[in-house]
């Protein structure tokens, strides 16, 4: 098995596919601010952050375990005035470099110096590189100043963000503690003082700035998907149905390269069973030089588990392959013929490496139950109808306001009756844009679809760089795909050519076509095209709850946001008011985030946690996998079925095309009967939301 057979099924922690072998991660984020950066709560007149006035100096230390790196960004949240002219000073250990303003190093960065890509000139992340040799391990001062005169309390020409201690508390579970690596000094740098940051010198927390090295991280690993040890677990053929099997030995090498001063660990687990979450696996085993070689193991199947690691961030190790040898004999079961696989058609189960924390939808039952949504979804004819009716109903229901530091989606919805007792909705409004934030609308679209049990997220666009916008993802049973919508409209995203609803991914990958080069921060995608031209890119808009398409009308801009896509893990804020991931109206940036990225859209320098690939950022749902497994009776089978569904209750299964029963188990025997045989089956959680149907049809000789 290649490094790219390993990767398709594999669960990746800081390690990633390069060429054709898997590496550990080449880039390292030093920051200390991620868990409380954002408007501190009773924060008002942007006291949060730090004017650069003539005479002012903010100082940051940062603490790197090793300073070796191809190359260093330093990155920091905060805005330049509008029309700037003054130049920004920064000394990293002593060494000075100038920063010129923007208008005059990077004219094309105009989200940077001036309002024009957007309604308000918001707060940004900037880049500079440093030289390398400047950094040291260990702590590492860095000083920014502005010593322009025109750069007053009232009109700074820079600012750089505060993250304020108070809000530890709030950014992570468990919280971290303050560091005390941020002080502020007003005599240019004569004495400093730590708990005096901001505009009103009441604020003890650091400074939003943070270092991107280009290194390896110091460790990393792969859990590969099971495999089966008799075909090395490759699809194609009777995959799906497993020739009863012994196996005597089984060998395994691995192709690596290790550079002096790296390591690679591979163990090694075996069981008698293809699911990973099945009964029976083995104590992980260590393999010696790289090889193993084990007699009778407990079962065809193994999993592998590799462990990268490097003393020096500059090289990696990397893992090509696994070649895995067995020794098998064909177990004498009967002189019968046996069944043989006419037909499947299977279900996907791939896990995602990042975990995902779900609602409850019992927390939400309430607010189906008091805003009468089965109302609302009765006589829709598909899943996805019934969830286009939920968003039309975000869309017009009138809204409260979220607490910025303790979000719960109780808080949104408002029960209103008019006259006559009927739930009231908002609209007609004047344009396509419903009122209040867009947050509000779509967080109340999430937990409307999650009070059904359809699997439904909350999702931040915002390529490098425009104005952030929020939307809806939910999962299709209908499509077998995720599917973004925006209650902020009423309108999903749609493919010119096949009709097919589409994903953020999607989106991004239709927008990437009309755009000339990669997005980055120091080539915007409003700097390559001034509109994403929707019909050009492919792509269509549909607003179902109003009767008619529409060309976009007034939101082409959105197209402009969707390609950076960034999301936190966890979506129960029915549960758990807390770690909030956005303090709205300040920008993203919060380690609760994890992002995408792609090779139009790479990754953005401010993340810690990111993705470009699809089973982590867009993990297949409610499928079920199913195995078909001879066993020593002629005619009989053991299926086992694997599935990633949220809520999971029972599987569905139809023999012969009969009625559904349900089976609570993951493994049990089927009997055949001479001639054909058919099994259905599909994943059911227990809000009665069915997954697609997987199916085999089998042939059995007399």
């Amino acid at each position: 098995m290649s490094a790219g057979d390993l990767e398709a099924h594999g669960q990746l922690h800081d390690v990633m596919l390069v060429d054709d072998g898997i590496r550990l991660r080449d880039r390292v984020l030093v920051e200390d601010d991620a868990t409380a950066i954002g408007c501190p709560e009773g924060g008002e007149n942007r006291s949060w952050f730090e004017p650069l006035v003539s005479g002012a100096r903010l100082r940051k230390i940062l603490v790197l375990d090793d300073n070796r790196a191809r190359a260093v960004l330093l990155t920091w949240c905060g805005t330049e005035a509008d029309g700037n002219e003054a130049a920004l000073h920064i000394a990293v250990n002593g060494i000075e470099i100038v920063r010129p303003p923007t208008s005059q190093v990077h004219p094309q960065c105009r989200h940077y110096y001036t309002p024009d890509w957007g309604g308000s000139h918001f707060d940004n992340w900037f880049v500079v590189a440093l030289p390398v040799g400047a950094l040291h391990a260990g702590d590492n001062t860095l000083e920014m100043w502005c010593d322009d005169e025109t750069s007053t309390a009232d009109s700074p020409a820079w600012e750089v963000m505060v993250a304020a201690d108070s809000e530890r508390h709030r950014g992570c579970d468990p919280p971290l503690p303050a560091v005390g690596r941020s002080a502020f000094s007003d005599d240019g740098g004569s004495t400093w003082d730590a708990k005096r940051l901001g505009r009103s010198n009441d604020i003890a927390g650091e400074y939003c700035v943070r270092l991107s090295l280009e290194s390896h991280r110091r460790r990393g690993v792969l859990r590969s998907g099971v495999i089966d040890s008799t075909t090395g677990g490759q699809d194609g053929g009777d995959s799906n149905l497993h020739r009863h099997l012994i196996v005597s030995q089984c060998d395994i090498t691995c192709d690596v390269d290790m550079p002096a001063g790296t390591q690679v660990d591979v163990r090694v687990r075996y069981a008698d069973t293809p699911r990973a979450s099945g009964d029976g696996w083995s104590e992980w085993e260590q393999l010696v030089d790289l090889r193993g070689s084990r007699l009778s193991p407990p079962g065809r199947w193994l999993q592998l588990e590799v462990e990268l690691s490097t003393q020096d961030p500059l090289v990696s190790p990397t893992l090509k392959g696994v070649h895995v040898e067995a020794k098998v004999e064909v177990a004498q079961i009967d002189t019968a013929p046996r069944s043989r696989l006419l037909e499947s058609r299977n279900g996907r189960a791939v896990p995602s490496s990042f975990d995902y924390a779900w609602e409850k939808p019992e927390m939400l039952a309430d607010l189906r139950e008091r805003f009468e949504l089965d109302a609302v979804v009765a006589g829709a004819t598909t899943e996805f109808e019934a969830q286009l009716r939920l968003m039309n109903w975000s869309y017009r229901i009138p809204l409260g306001n979220l607490d910025h530091y303790a979000w719960r989606y109780h808080d949104l919805p408002q029960l209103e009756r008019d006259a006559d007792g009927a739930i009231r909705l908002l609209g007609p409004y004047e344009g396509s844009r419903r009122q209040g934030h867009c947050l509000y609308c779509n967080l109340t679209l999430v937990a409307a679809l999650l009070s059904f049990g359809y699997a439904a997220r909350w999702v931040n666009i915002s390529t490098k760089h425009t104005y952030g916008h929020e939307v809806t993802e939910v999962w299709s049973n209908d499509f077998g795909k995720w599917v973004h919508l925006d209650a902020t409209r009423d309108f999903y995203v749609y493919d010119l050519d096949s009709g097919l609803p589409l994903s953020l991914t999607e989106i991004g990958e239709h927008v990437g076509r009309v755009i000339p080069e990669p997005v980055t921060w120091e080539r915007p995608i409003q700097a390559q095209v001034a509109r994403v031209d929707p019909e050009a890119a492919g792509m269509g808009c549909r607003q179902p709850g109003h009767g008619h398409d529409i060309l976009f009308e007034n939101g082409l801009d959105l197209l402009q946001m969707i390609g950076h896509l960034q999301m936190p893990m966890r979506n129960d804020f029915a549960s758990r008011p807390q770690p909030v991931p956005w303090r709205v109206s300040s920008n993203w940036g919060s380690s609760e985030f994890v992002t995408w990225h792609s090779e139009r859209f790479p990754p953005k320098l401010e993340y810690e946690h990111t993705t470009g690939r699809l089973q982590d950022w867009e993990p297949v749902l409610q499928e079920a996998r199913v195995h078909l497994i001879e066993t020593a009776t002629v005619g009989q089978l053991r299926v086992e079925v694997e599935t990633v569904t949220p809520w999971f209750e029972t599987f569905e299964v139809s023999v012969d095309d009969n009625h559904w029963l349900s089976q609570s188990e993951s493994a049990w025997t089927w009997s055949l009967h001479e001639g054909v045989n058919h099994l259905r089956v599909r994943a059911c959680n227990r809000f009665g939301v069915r997954g697609s149907v997987s199916e085999m049809t089998l042939v059995l000789p007399s």
